[in-house]
């Protein structure tokens, strides 16, 4: 009985202890699909990082329906500055963005942290960013801290394409995107984020769209620690589409008006076709008519429907939208434990005494 009695004193002891030295709680939330290896190694990474932060650490990961068993075991027994970890499934494979969406959910409804950290597993977010981010949002409490990378390693054709998609982003949405999942988003946002329905679709087009105050940081990726990225050609256009998708009702409006502008360009030609054919003795070509005739038709179905596009998309919001915050914890098939903070403390009683 008296062991139990000081193991308690032990308990309460460190725990003010903790109170004296961290202020602020932070959640690590972080998509896992089958690359357990990889989250086991970022827990370690983590682990070493986090005695410098100053802040309550715990981690979260959400299993986005892996087929695989979490064998991390040893990297969680072996923490030693990280406070809970706990393991939330996913009902079935959502995709890497809807997990993020699930987590941020399930996140908000706890509301038991200051900061909440979104990263992927593979270790590309680096954990050694994280200080730098932090420090950050001390200087900026109430913005969300984006890592933007100021290198990129992937091939040149990758590139070349991401130029182009960020191009073809801004012209069709009149935004820019130029950060990816890796950010600390400070409670206070949490509500206004994961009541908007985009995120659903896009974390950092949500981002961009909730009009929330960013805070860039220039960050270099990260090389992965296990594996293969999964990410292929296709996957890469769904993602670049899911994007354009949270502005879908700004690019069709954007589109209608430089449709507008264009359609002018045949009707002036036609006109003046006619001027002249009535009013001078200028022989003017058949064809000339004939053209303009049928980009004029042309132009008029493409606004026919770009403006059936943009009442669909304007209509929809008269109806009750998918709210993250409300429906996407009905995701969830369970949610497991593997380290709690009484067990963190427990641990170091017992490697103090020895």
């Amino acid at each position: 009985m008296s062991g139990a009695i000081d193991d308690v004193g032990l308990l309460q002891a460190h725990l003010k202890r903790l109170g004296q030295v961290t202020s602020k709680k932070l959640m690590i939330i972080i998509p896992v699909f089958n690359d357990w290896e990889s989250f086991g190694s970022l827990l370690t990474a983590l682990d070493r990082e986090a005695a410098e932060w100053r802040v309550t650490v715990d981690v979260v990961a959400i299993d986005d329906g892996s087929l695989q068993s979490p064998e991390i075991g040893e990297s969680v027994n072996a923490l030693q500055n990280i406070g809970e970890v706990t393991i939330v499934s996913l009902a079935a494979n959502l995709g890497h963005q809807r997990a993020i969406a699930v987590g941020l959910a399930y996140a908000n409804q706890k509301g038991s942290h200051d900061l909440y950290l979104v990263m992927d597993s593979d270790g590309e977010d680096r954990p050694d960013d994280i200080a730098a981010m932090l420090h950050l949002s001390e200087d900026h409490p109430s913005a969300i801290v984006v890592a933007k990378r100021s290198q990129r390693s992937e091939s040149r054709s990758f590139r070349e394409f991401y130029k182009l998609y960020k191009m073809l982003f801004r012209m069709l949405t009149g935004r820019v995107i130029d950060f990816g999942n890796f950010c600390l988003i400070p409670s206070n946002q949490m509500a206004r984020i994961t009541h908007m329905g985009e995120l659903w679709n896009h974390f950092a087009g949500t981002l961009v769209r909730s009009k929330a105050p960013l805070a860039s940081l220039s960050t270099v990726r990260g090389k992965r620690y296990a594996g293969r990225s999964s990410m292929n050609f296709v996957s890469l256009v769904v993602h670049g589409l899911s994007a354009i998708s949270v502005f879908s009702d700004l690019m069709f409006v954007r589109l209608l008006v430089v449709s507008l502008a264009v359609g002018i360009v045949p009707v002036l030609i036609s006109v003046a076709a006619l001027v002249l054919r009535f009013t001078t003795d200028l022989a003017i070509p058949g064809w000339t008519t004939n053209v303009a005739g049928f980009a004029i038709l042309s132009v008029l179905q493409i606004l026919t429907l770009l403006m059936t596009s943009v009442f669909a998309s304007l209509s929809g919001r008269s109806g009750f939208p998918f709210v993250p915050a409300i429906h996407a914890p009905n995701y969830i098939k369970e949610t497991i434990c593997l380290r709690s903070m009484t067990t963190k403390l427990i641990v170091t009683s017992m490697k103090a005494q020895n």
